[in-house]
């Protein structure tokens, strides 16, 4: 499979996401009734003789009285059902937060754009290939190397961020979180888009791998040093080193003529923003309230990427206990 059939195949999944929200709040509405009055209608509404209007006035008011009665029930039935929370759709009262849909919608035009036009010989499946070769000394630009091994890693210390607070939300963040190792914002840009925030956790509600792993320090350091260790084993300091002009016209080449480069830089930066993002809420939880700072922290992790949320998950306070 190439990678545009791929893109296009993913492009399709994510519409007929939407479109089956759609079909799915509508059939709530409409079944939430049928079932339920087809079942009072079944057990509560008296069955009357053909002649029942004909016979005496007081069976014909008692009947009367009787489907009113029944007519009564079954609409409170219906309208007591479509308002319960336990038949709420699974799309019914998210909010979207446009701070990561901007990212998303240009993330996907982006990649369209880049896989359109992306110049004869498939040098992106090359590129690819030679990933799957050697991850490590794939022979291309050691900057996007660098770039494309971390990109798989992302999803850890962002894990670690949204974690604690994934209790509640809508949908569950384990399985988005690991979807993005393989496609990132992709994969974890529809879970962050519709999360709520949240900004006092009880640590009693934390997850086993959430209280156990994620918060433990010994494993925000052992990710540390593997996010760093990715300087060294792609060689990318000897590139800079040697030739930082040479190594970073070599990347904007690649970027510009190679879809797999630009795409995949473009996603890169993009989950990077969205862990910054979510920083000064982590902080909020851990009982640090000075936004300014907060704002400071977060923005400080841009300037190693991917490492520098790694760090920040190694540093940053552990969760009040409860009392």
């Amino acid at each position: 499979m190439t990678m545009k059939t791929a893109f296009i195949l993913a492009t399709v999944l994510v519409a007929a996401v939407d479109v089956v929200g759609a079909f799915r709040a509508n059939d709530r509405i409409v079944g939430a009734v049928s079932p339920l009055a087809t079942e009072v209608a079944r057990t509560t509404a008296p069955i009357y003789k053909s002649n029942a209007f004909f016979a005496d006035d007081g069976n014909a008011d008692e009947a009367r009285a009787h489907h009113a009665s029944a007519t009564t029930s079954l609409r409170a039935a219906g309208t007591e059902d479509t308002s319960g929370d336990d038949n709420r759709g699974l799309f019914d009262g998210i909010e979207i937060n446009p701070l990561y849909v901007v990212p998303y919608v240009l993330f996907v035009a982006f990649g369209y754009y880049m896989v359109s036009t992306e110049g004869p010989g498939a040098q992106s499946q090359a590129i690819l290939e030679k990933f799957i070769a050697d991850p490590l000394h794939p022979g291309v630009n050691e900057l996007f190397a660098t770039v494309f091994n971390l990109i798989g890693l992302v999803g850890i210390p962002l894990a670690c961020i949204i974690m604690p607070s994934a209790r509640g939300q809508r949908f569950p963040a384990p399985p988005f979180l690991i979807a993005s190792a393989a496609v990132g914002y992709g994969a974890i840009g529809p879970y962050v888009m519709t999360r709520k925030p949240v900004t006092s956790v009880d640590t009693d509600d934390l997850g086993w791998v959430t209280r156990n792993v994620l918060e433990n320090k010994i494993f925000n350091w052992f990710m540390v040093v593997v996010a760093t260790s990715s300087l060294f084993t792609t060689g990318l300091l000897g590139a800079l080193a040697e030739d930082l002009g040479g190594t970073v016209r070599g990347y904007a080449d690649a970027f510009a003529s190679a879809a797999i480069v630009g795409v995949s830089s473009v996603d890169f930066a993009i989950l990077c923003m969205t862990a910054a993002s979510l920083i000064p809420e982590d902080l909020e939880r851990r009982g640090y309230t000075d936004r300014g700072g907060a704002n400071a922290i977060a923005a400080s992790t841009l300037l190693l990427p991917m490492i520098g949320a790694t760090i920040y998950v190694a540093l940053r306070p552990p969760l009040p206990e409860n009392e």
